[in-house]
């Protein structure tokens, strides 16, 4: 055998290691996304800072960390989140009813004077819902905070 056939042995093995490597890290949960809309005349109120009327996307942000998600405004994520949302899972699978719809829960603030809807959490189909336990806005423009 030659230096050059060994050579080429070689690095046709190492470019079939680095595929199977690259395949292995492609697989994994995916992550999930909620497009909504707000279309309120009125801002909802989440984790104490009011979101005006538009469209989002929660996406999370790791599939190592499920519970944590990127709120986006508009529905292609071209800009940076407007908050982050730490979320506990809601668990479904003791009932064994998952839920069929994705859903956003909204709860109504009767204790503000304008009644404000505020974003409690979300399902989605066939999975555990999420519950929101704190946000941290990232663009003090776009969320104010409540009052």
């Amino acid at each position: 055998m030659t230096k050059t056939m060994m050579r080429t042995g070689a690095v046709a093995a190492i470019l079939v290691m680095v595929g199977m490597v690259s395949t292995a890290f492609g697989q994994g949960p995916i992550q999930k996304r909620i497009d909504f809309n707000i279309n309120v005349p009125f801002e909802v109120q989440i984790g104490g800072y009011l979101l005006p009327a538009g469209d989002y996307v929660l996406r999370q942000v790791s599939a190592n960390d499920l519970n944590l998600f990127a709120l986006y405004p508009g529905r292609h994520m071209m800009h940076s989140p407007v908050a982050m949302i730490r979320t506990t899972r809601i668990d479904y699978y003791a009932s064994g009813r998952y839920p069929e719809h994705t859903n956003i829960k909204l709860n109504i603030d009767e204790g503000s004077s304008e009644a404000t809807p505020v974003l409690r959490g979300w399902n989605i189909p066939g999975d555990d819902g999420w519950q929101v336990i704190a946000v941290v806005p990232r663009h003090k423009g776009l969320m104010a905070r409540a009052r």
